[in-house]
C-alpha cells in the first residue's frame, strides 16, 4: 500500500512540475519559435516574391497580385449554346 501512495505522489509531483514549467516555459519560447518560422518563411518566399527587397507581407502581396490577375485577364463571354427551357407535360 505505502509503494502505490509512494508511486501516486511522484506522478502528481512530475505533473505539477511540468504544469508549471509550460506555464513559465511556453510564454517565453513560443514567440521566439514565432519569430524563426517567419523568418523561414520570408527567406523561402524571398525569390518568388518582389524583388524589392520589402520585408515579407503575406496579407497585401496575396490581394494585389489577385487584383492585378484580375484586371489583366478578363474572362471572355463566348456564346456556347441556345438556352432551352424545358415545360413539364401534364398528362
Amino acid at each position: 500500500m505505502f509503494e502505490f501512495l509512494k508511486t501516486l505522489l511522484i506522478v502528481l509531483w512530475v505533473y505539477y512540475g511540468l504544469k508549471l514549467l509550460a506555464r513559465w516555459l511556453f510564454p517565453r519560447v513560443l514567440p521566439w519559435m514565432m519569430r524563426q518560422v517567419f523568418k523561414r518563411a520570408a527567406q523561402s518566399n524571398q525569390s518568388f516574391g518582389p524583388k524589392s527587397g520589402a520585408p515579407f507581407d503575406p496579407f497585401t502581396t496575396h490581394f494585389s497580385e489577385k487584383k492585378q490577375q484580375k484586371k489583366e485577364n478578363p474572362k471572355s463571354k463566348k456564346v456556347v449554346g441556345e438556352y432551352i427551357d424545358f415545360e413539364e407535360i401534364d398528362d
